[in-house]
């Protein structure tokens, strides 16, 4: 999406809080870091909103949490 004259940070968003934003009431609750919403975050080395490449190499991954459980990072239960 960049690559045709989005910025990172639009990019992003439409790849993460603009799908369940589209669904109304049946969304899921998630997309957004609001209280009560499924915590999926993936932490990264560097800035994906003004360098977007930072998301496309797995190494940069330094976090995982799914549904607000820790799965990669420091004191991550193991899988």
């Amino acid at each position: 999406m960049v690559e045709v004259g989005m910025t990172p940070l639009q990019a992003i968003e439409s790849a993460t809080a603009n799908g369940p934003d589209t669904l109304g009431p049946q969304a899921p609750r998630s997309g957004q870091l609001v209280e009560g919403f499924d915590a999926d975050v993936i932490c990264v080395d560097g800035d994906p909103s003004t360098d977007v490449s930072a998301l496309s190499h797995p190494e940069n991954v330094t976090h995982v949490f799914k549904g607000g459980v820790l799965y990669k990072g420091p004191g991550s239960r193991s899988v």
